[in-house]
């Protein structure tokens, strides 16, 4: 990998998290299939099992997506994949993380504790129907033994 991709990634990242850290986080709805957006319990490194970048973002629109509708400005528009796209998906519990990851693990672990953030991924998406600039919904996503956890 060359250092100009490095930087790329390192720079397309470091812009997402700072969206997502600074914008408005969107209401969290009901949890249906993948899981609860509460904490997950019995999170350790044991129970968790390896999970590969397209099955944390498909747990984590199952739970996000999950046929809700929003207002935007008088019309009702249905969450979908093409409108309420993923922008970063990062693995927390890298042994060397990318610039502003660190951000993402602290939220991480004050929703559920630093086990849990560093075992952990953060799914970063946006609502391209909003009249609102940089409207971002971040939620942490975890593959255990007994299924996905989602949580915020």
């Amino acid at each position: 990998m060359t250092v100009v991709r490095v930087l790329f990634k390192a720079a397309v990242v470091v812009g997402a998290i700072a969206a997502a850290t600074a914008s408005v986080a969107m209401q969290p709805g009901a949890a249906a299939g993948a899981a609860a957006t509460k904490c997950p319990a019995g999170v350790n490194a044991g129970t968790v099992r390896p999970a590969q970048v397209d099955d944390v973002i498909a747990a984590a629109r199952r739970v996000v997506i999950d046929d809700k509708r929003e207002n935007n400005q008088g019309r009702i528009t249905r969450r979908t994949a093409a409108n309420y796209p993923v922008i970063v998906a990062i693995e927390l519990g890298e042994p060397q993380p990318l610039p502003g990851s660190v951000t993402l693990l602290r939220r991480a672990a004050r929703s559920c504790g630093q086990t849990t953030a560093r075992l952990s991924w953060a799914v970063i998406f946006t609502d391209v129907n909003s009249v609102l600039c940089c409207v971002r919904d971040v939620v942490f996503v975890v593959h255990l033994d007994n299924g996905w956890r989602v949580f915020r």
